[in-house]
């Protein structure tokens, strides 16, 4: 991400605005954010998605950003991308640059395009099926699975049933899974060295794995849906007047079409507005539905379960 910023839009930028743009980078999301928090980042504004845009929210850390000053926001911005579940309040507190998703890859020369999440329940599969190994996204997957609400979990109108239901087909699946990969790295590697024939993964891994050759590798959003994330610019608190201008003049710029087509093109995530190309439409994660393929988390009910599920997420990864 930040080699497709630096060179496609921080460059461009300072070069037409004469505005200098410092980067500082962190080890991972939660560090960022806790030294954000605890007032020990010189920081403007910040890269960030949908846990962090919802925490910083709620910890009153990013400032409400005023949409009628980024005109490319108001004209540009694919509507499902806009005001998120993730995004809590009325007001506007992070501004979307690109979106990805939690969708499924597959070895194509061992299923014939599978098109449900079905696959991954599947027997036939056997010891070849790689799952995301964090509880919530074990919940909300098999959740749309199962054709329910994955930020509303029922059935027969009962929590406790539905959420029974969803923990009772995660462990079943467990039966045929060979690993829950938890990173990036972890899950390119079970799917290139073929451990893996289908499982979660995300788009753009998935394509990067590709583009390095692995070409029996393919990638859907299934027919349920899949999780869909936003990549988003949020202000911190207490800027000046000065530098609110001038942020909201880069989030302006970069929304642009000449500058967000080859921004995300070289990302390899689809642009969060309807600017496109040949590149774009064949990214894994491109939605031709314009975002209303996807299907994006309420941190907040997230957060309310979370603990519950990651206590019952372990019983059921080691049992």
């Amino acid at each position: 991400m930040l080699d497709a910023l630096k060179s496609e839009a921080f460059t461009k930028f300072q070069d037409e605005f004469g505005v200098e743009v410092k980067v500082s980078l962190r080890s991972s999301q939660q560090s960022g954010y806790a030294k954000i928090k605890a007032g020990q980042a010189n920081v403007d504004f910040t890269s960030v998605p949908p846990f962090t845009l919802f925490n910083g929210t709620k910890d009153d850390l990013w400032a409400p950003i005023d949409t009628s000053k980024i005109p490319n926001y108001e004209s540009n911005v694919l509507d499902p991308l806009k005001n998120p579940a993730f995004d809590p309040g009325e007001e506007t507190h992070g501004v979307p640059h690109a979106y990805g998703t939690v969708g499924m890859a597959y070895n194509k020369n061992e299923l014939d395009n599978p098109t449900s999440w079905g696959a991954t329940w599947d027997s036939a599969n056997e010891g070849k099926v790689a799952m995301e190994g964090f509880g919530f996204i074990r919940v909300f997957t098999t959740a749309l699975y199962l054709g329910m609400d994955p930020n509303d979990i029922k059935l027969d109108g009962s929590y406790e049933k539905g959420i029974e239901k969803i923990w009772e087909t995660v462990q079943e699946q467990q039966d045929l899974v060979v690993t829950n990969w938890t990173s990036g790295d972890e899950q390119a590697r079970l799917f290139s060295s073929k451990d893996a024939w289908v499982g979660e993964a995300w788009g753009n891994v998935i394509y990067g794995a590709v583009q390095d050759g692995n070409d029996h590798l393919s990638y859907t959003i299934p027919e349920e849906g899949a999780y869909g994330y936003t990549q988003n610019h949020a202000l911190v608190k207490g800027l000046s007047e000065k530098k609110t201008k001038t942020v909201y003049e880069f989030i302006n710029f970069l929304l642009r079409d000449d500058i967000l087509q080859p921004v995300t093109e070289k990302l390899g995530l689809p642009p969060a507005t309807d600017v496109t190309s040949e590149s774009i439409k064949n990214l894994y994660d491109y939605d031709p539905k314009g975002g209303e393929g996807l299907k994006f988390p309420d941190v907040g009910y997230i957060n309310e379960h979370n603990d519950e599920w990651s206590q019952k997420w372990e019983s059921v990864r080691t049992s």
